[in-house]
């Protein structure tokens, strides 16, 4: 097998930062795993988080890798350090963009799950902000997207955000790379636009591994494969994308 990025997720959502990977650098080979069997994470422990990144990654080096990229905001924000610690690729995580929802200045909410909101990593990063953000956990979101992948229409988006609807905000980051499927709903539900990590985390790879994101005509773009139990699942979800 040729060497490859890794593109890892608890489930469905990291898909959403392959397709911004695979935009920003075509001719990258990209493998992606989701460990959808467990998904979603991010109502789970810390400890057990970490237990199950760490099976995935062992799992995943067992393949040539020239890199792994975690696509799974709660993983990044929960264990990414050690992960960078443990083994000998880099390992590159996905970041809320809150920065960008700042700046645009205004009232801003960040919605992730229960573990990320909770991780120092995270709580790190809104101390930063002179407090004009609001961290809220739609604790059933990220699973409504995970089984309604194939008929997003009957997932209850606009019934996780209810307790939102009037807070009158100006930005919306979407700390959760499941949200990004239903990116649009969100917009229209809190009326203000959203913002997600996951064209800033394909810069910054591209930027890091140095890679060009040009193409010729005699060297098209490279598809994503798929590894692991929910290969197959993963790839027809991926494909669908718009």
């Amino acid at each position: 097998m040729l060497p490859f990025t890794a593109v890892f997720d608890s489930g469905v959502g990291g898909l959403t930062v392959l397709r911004a990977l695979a935009q920003r650098c075509p001719r990258e080979r990209f493998g992606y795993f989701g460990d959808n069997a467990n998904a979603p994470y991010g109502n789970r422990s810390p400890e057990e988080i970490e237990r199950l990144a760490f099976a995935a990654f062992r799992r995943l080096a067992c393949h040539p890798l020239k890199a792994a990229v975690v696509a799974c905001n709660t993983v990044t924000a929960v264990c990414v350090e050690k992960l960078r610690a443990a083994f000998s690729f880099p390992v590159f995580g996905v970041e809320p963009a809150v920065r960008p929802a700042v700046l645009r200045g205004g009232k801003v909410l960040l919605l992730a799950t229960r573990a990320t909101l909770e991780s120092a990593r995270v709580r790190a990063l809104l101390a930063k902000t002179g407090g004009c953000v609001r961290a809220h956990c739609p604790a059933r979101l990220a699973g409504e997207i995970e089984k309604n992948i194939f008929s997003l229409a009957r997932a209850d988006v606009e019934g996780c955000l209810a307790p939102l609807s009037r807070g009158g905000y100006d930005a919306v980051v979407l700390g959760c790379t499941h949200y990004v499927f239903v990116k649009e709903r969100i917009e229209k539900a809190l009326g203000c636009p959203a913002f997600d990590g996951n064209v800033g985390t394909a810069d910054h790879f591209a930027a890091s591994m140095n890679i060009c994101s040009k193409i010729t005509k005699k060297e098209g773009a490279i598809a994503p494969f798929f590894l692991g139990k929910a290969a197959k699942h993963n790839k027809n979800v991926y494909f669908s994308l718009k």
